[in-house]
């Protein structure tokens, strides 16, 4: 499926791990509190959203980056 994109493999599970940490720092807001805007609710859910959609494609991917690949 990841050739129908356009992207290797790897690169998909790169991805993941990119919307992964974004997903993180969201969280870290949520936790500050200063998560209450809508907005910021708004892209939060986008990007759970996407790294549903990812990891469906791709599957699980380790903890750290550097075993991606």
């Amino acid at each position: 499926m990841a050739k129908a994109f356009g992207f290797t493999h790897d690169e998909l599970k790169l991805l993941l791990v990119a919307v992964r940490q974004m997903r993180r720092t969201f969280e870290q807001a949520r936790k500050a509190g200063a998560a209450t805007d809508p907005s910021i609710q708004a892209y939060a859910s986008l990007y759970d959203d996407l790294f549903e959609k990812l990891l469906d494609m791709v599957g699980p991917v380790p903890e750290n980056v550097e075993d991606v690949l």
